[in-house]
């Protein structure tokens, strides 16, 4: 925890310490254990950590954004030009309408609400554009 620590690494037969540089930082990134199969850190680990949480995106414009950039070249154009731009933000209204639908309405066969996050739409969105290239 201080400037002057060391790690023996004895999963690697080391037994001399490796002295940390004192520039050293380590960044780490998690999604919330809230989808099947992921579990919170223990205590003892994430208390090592300052922790910072970002909101999902939900603002239209900022959804748009992303969408274009992850389309790119695929959508046969300028992104901002009108065709472009209509089928863009329907694919945002889509996705926020999914969303809403998936709070209120929908279940999965067994009985789960599905969740649809930013990382469901880029996937959907990664899987689209190779469909088109």
């Amino acid at each position: 925890d201080d400037s002057t620590s060391s790690i023996t690494l004895t999963e690697r037969g080391d037994s001399v310490a490796v002295e940390r540089h004192p520039d050293f930082r380590l960044f780490a990134a998690m999604n919330p254990a809230t989808d099947a199969g992921k579990k919170d850190l223990p205590p003892s680990i994430r208390a090592r950590f300052t922790e910072l949480y970002v909101d999902e995106v939900l603002d239209p414009s900022e959804l748009q954004v992303i969408v274009a950039r992850y389309l790119g070249n695929c959508l046969g154009g300028a992104i901002d030009n009108a065709e472009n731009s209509e089928l863009v933000g329907n694919i945002v209204a889509f996705y926020l309408k999914s969303r809403d639908l998936a709070e209120r309405v929908l279940v999965d066969g067994s009985g789960q609400k599905p969740r649809y996050t930013l990382r469901s739409l880029t996937r959907a969105l990664l899987a689209s554009k190779q469909f088109v290239e």
